[in-house]
């Protein structure tokens, strides 16, 4: 893909993105200015950059949708929820094209009678017919008999004459660009002299121009005026991709008089009083002769410019006769002559010393001007990231070199010296790895922006009404962590707008505002990133729950006596559980919660909820910071070594032979008037339990979903931070490994997957 082709992809994959969410907040407030304008800009910016490329389809779909939010924003139309879905339909077909040109460079081929059938549901909308031009800008001004004010600032004397002669109404036509035009393909100079029967064009800066050092040679500060004897139709016709750029005012030729007397522009003006300025300061005697031929020279274009061939003549005259004489007077006073004496050549000469600024630094000036920000593909910050682990590995090899070099071959003096570079390496290494983790890290809004349009259409398909708030959206985490959180989040939303939250009659009914609220809530607590879901609905009923539950064979009758309601209520995550009565595409089928649990509980994290019934539900996720690093403890089993997760792992105790119990078939032990399961290790890895009777038994004590559990093993390790790679090939299908880690000393660690193994 060219360049060119994948900014516009990137580009107009986060304008749709802006224009879906300003298109829900233009719904829920159809008077928001800022809201209609900032959503006509992206969908203008993106069809403006298509025309760079061959794609009709997509830019006359988003042609019919920026005339329809052009009408909205004109107070033409009213917006309704059918037309937002249809506009949402557009942005949402324009995003499948964006994703077809992101693979395959082009549109589909059916891509042309898509968007025939959208644009004619698009103007449907708003009673236009597809083809139909819309109705005159609010923009554009009638005609008027006089000619607008103005006039003189923008086009010289002879121009406007030439105007006037031509008998025609004229248009004047005021085009001021977008600052930010050069980067969507236009070019509004090429746009002004395609003005149809162009009699004359002016260009003006929109606003003083800025001191040396801030200038930014690409930003538009330009505003172009012209006259044009064409109709007013034609000239629109021309405009008509950015209309709120340009006002059209017709008025008629004849009542444009060309004023008596010279009268000179104030562009011109400003002109000569530059020259004279110019002139009157001091230089060296050899710079003369450049100095008054360069003054003399723009003297004259510029009275051309403006209609005065006979004055330019006498300054070129007056000029040549400065040269002969060695003396810049003469030329200074020829110039003045053509200026108003209210406006001196001394203020003149001040405001031009005042507007001057200071000389800065080349280097400073072009820091400011340069760009701050890189895009940079995620894959070179995974390769990136792989570098590091590898270094990271390399770095831990260091104190083993050193051991080796003191116990196999006596130097001690270079085992230090290891030692020592060691700590340099090291300290490097984690700089390293900190600075490219902190690459990584992206805020939660690129997965909590998706929810406002996913809320917005359930509650239209459910009959119900739903406020979401989302706060937090600016904390970061992992990219692997944020790429983790769609789905839990999707079925954990979807199952509190079907389940939880209750039509508007009974929420009524029940003394509950007539809209629920639906809170999407993220924080960051220590080095962990806190997701919650909190709505006001009907809440979790624990007895329908445990009913549920043992109807569906999940827990039995003694189960059905002892369980909390608590427990109970953390049922919802149990594969296949579902309280719907009634199976729907929204859910209902018992395929979500116990989904979520297991993304989430493989990420690292853990999921608890908590329920008040009549009153609402709270889900909150704990995840992570980052998947990148592990964390691990290693511990032997005989002659093997495996890492289990840190965050696992509960203490470790040293467990007396003779306190370890039989409870049937299986084994336990008492911890603090508690009475632990006992697991061997050996004997869930399928390595047999053949390990040496001791006076003592290690125990790891882990939490696993839920649950306390002792593991038996040989002898405990020691904690550190490992790059996990997972199992690829044959080796992933192989349950109770979550990957592969390697040591300082070049072994492989086999990291255990507890959750797997225990379940």
């Amino acid at each position: 893909m060219n360049d060119l082709l994948a900014l516009f992809v990137s580009e107009a994959r986060e304008l749709l993105q802006d224009a879906g969410q300003d298109l829900l907040v233009l719904e829920r407030a159809p008077d928001d200015a800022v809201a209609i304008n900032r959503l006509f800009r992206s969908v203008h910016t993106i069809k403006g950059s298509s025309g760079l490329f061959d794609m009709p389809p997509l830019t006359r779909t988003l042609h019919a949708a920026e005339d329809m939010f052009q009408a909205v924003r004109e107070h033409r139309l009213a917006l309704t929820p059918d037309m937002v879905d249809m506009a949402l339909q557009a942005l949402d077909q324009t995003g499948l094209w964006i994703d077809e040109l992101d693979r395959h460079e082009i549109l589909p081929p059916d891509a042309e009678g898509v968007a025939n059938a959208l644009v004619s549901a698009l103007r449907a909308k708003f009673g236009q017919r597809a083809g139909e031009p819309l109705a005159p800008q609010a923009a554009i001004a009638p005609s008027c008999a006089a000619p607008p004010p103005g006039l003189k600032e923008w086009f010289s004397e002879a121009a406007l004459r030439d105007a006037a002669a031509c008998g025609r109404d004229l248009q004047l036509v005021a085009y001021l660009p977008e600052e930010n035009c050069f980067f969507k393909g236009e070019d509004p100079l090429a746009m002004a002299m395609r003005i149809p029967q162009l009699q004359a064009l002016g260009i003006a800066p929109r606003e003083a121009w800025p001191a040396i050092e801030n200038f930014d040679p690409f930003a538009c500060n330009l505003g172009f005026y012209a006259l044009s004897s064409a109709g007013h139709a034609e000239v629109e016709k021309l405009f008509r991709y950015v209309p709120d750029q340009v006002t059209i005012t017709s008025f008629a030729a004849a009542g444009l008089v060309a004023p008596a007397g010279l009268v000179l522009p104030p562009v011109v003006a400003a002109l000569l009083r530059e020259q004279i300025a110019l002139l009157a300061l001091e230089a060296p005697a050899e710079e003369f002769a450049g100095r008054a031929a360069s003054a003399a020279r723009t003297a004259g274009n510029a009275l051309r410019h403006g209609g005065l061939a006979d004055a330019a003549a006498a300054i070129d005259a007056a000029g040549a006769r400065a040269l002969a004489a060695g003396t810049n007077a003469l030329l200074s006073a020829a110039i003045g002559e053509f200026l108003d004496p209210a406006a001196p050549v001394e203020v003149a000469r001040a405001e031009a010393q005042a507007a001057a600024p200071a000389a800065a630094p080349v280097a400073e000036a072009q820091e400011k001007l340069t760009p701050r920000t890189l895009r940079v593909d995620q894959e070179k910050i995974d390769s990136m990231m792989d570098l590091v682990g590898e270094l990271v590995v390399a770095k831990n090899s260091l104190p083993f070199l050193a051991r080796r070099a003191e116990q196999h071959f006596g130097l001690r003096e270079l085992g230090r010296e290891i030692k020592d570079q060691y700590g340099v390496i090291d300290r490097i290494a984690q700089e390293l790895q900190g600075a490219i983790m902190a690459v990584r890290m992206m805020p939660v809004s690129q997965v909590f922006q998706r929810f406002p349009r996913l809320v917005r259409d359930l509650a239209r398909k459910l009959g119900k009404q739903v406020d979401l708030i989302i706060e937090g959206e600016a904390t970061e985490a992992d990219k692997n962590v944020i790429e983790t959180l769609f789905d839990p989040l999707l079925h954990m939303i979807r199952n509190s707008l079907d389940h939880g939250i209750e039509t508007p009659e009974i929420r009524v009914a029940s003394g509950k505002p007539e809209t629920a609220t639906v809170r999407l809530l993220a924080r960051q607590e220590s080095d962990q990133v806190v997701i919650e879901i909190i709505d006001d609905g009907r809440g979790i009923d624990p007895e329908i729950i445990k009913f549920k539950a043992y109807e569906r064979g999940l827990i039995d009758q003694a189960r059905l006596a002892a369980i909390t309601d608590q427990e109970a209520i953390m049922l919802v995550f149990a594969a296949g559980f579902s309280t719907a009565e009634v199976l729907s595409d929204v859910s209902g089928r018992g395929v979500g919660m116990d989904v979520v649990r297991n993304v989430v509980e493989k990420a690292g994290g853990h999921i608890t909820l908590s329920s008040v019934k009549g009153a609402g539900t709270t889900v909150r996720l704990n995840l992570p910071l980052s998947m990148a690093v592990s964390r691990v403890m290693t511990v032997s089993l005989g002659a093997r070594m495996f890492g289990i997760p840190m965050d696992l792992i509960h203490e470790t105790v040293k467990i007396p032979r003779g306190e370890i119990m039989r409870i049937k078939h299986s084994e336990a032990f008492v911890l603090r008037d508690r009475v632990v399961p006992l697991l061997q290790l050996g004997t869930l890895l399928d390595l047999g339990d053949d390990l040496e009777p001791a006076e003592e038994t290690a125990v790891l004590v882990v939490r696993v979903a839920g649950q306390t559990v002792g593991l038996g093993i040989s002898a405990f390790g020691e904690g550190m931070e490992v790059i996990l790679k997972p199992l690829e090939g044959l080796l992933a299908k192989i349950p109770g490994y979550a990957g592969t880690a390697l040591l300082g000393d070049g072994r492989v660690l086999l990291v255990l997957d507890l959750k797997e193994l225990i379940a």
